[in-house]
């Protein structure tokens, strides 16, 4: 029973740490930060590198959750009495929790394909 209410416990942190992951992110919608003034193409090029921002994919949110998923089920099987129920909640938490980190990996990057856009057709943009 103890062992049960640990997993619960241990499942509870880590989706409020996944959460607080996730409002770490630098969104692609933040508002940008020009040294100087703006140009006159200026919201015509930003309409379209946020275009090309938010629909940016790397590829990197299967590898993460999956790297979680393997670590969790791993850490979970070791520490629990039952090692099959200690791997599936360690599995779950870690696929989360990797995810979590995923989105937040993906939005630092759509910001910086913002930013090198912007900066590409000559606006000013430090961030």
């Amino acid at each position: 029973m103890t062992n049960r209410k640990l997993s619960h416990n241990a499942l509870i942190a880590c989706l409020c740490s996944a959460m607080a992951l996730g409002a770490c992110t630098a969104p692609v919608d933040r508002p940008l930060t020009v040294d100087g003034t703006r140009n006159a193409s200026f919201n015509d090029d930003y309409a379209e590198c946020h275009t090309q921002a938010a629909t940016f994919k790397d590829g990197t949110g299967t590898e993460y959750a999956a790297t979680g998923a393997v670590v969790g089920g791993l850490i979970g099987a070791a520490d629990a009495d039952d090692a099959l129920e200690g791997a599936v909640v360690g599995a779950a938490v870690g696929g989360l929790v990797g995810s979590a980190e995923a989105a937040s990996e993906r939005d630092h990057t759509r910001r910086d394909v913002l930013i090198r856009c912007m900066q590409n057709r000559g606006h000013s943009v430090i961030g």
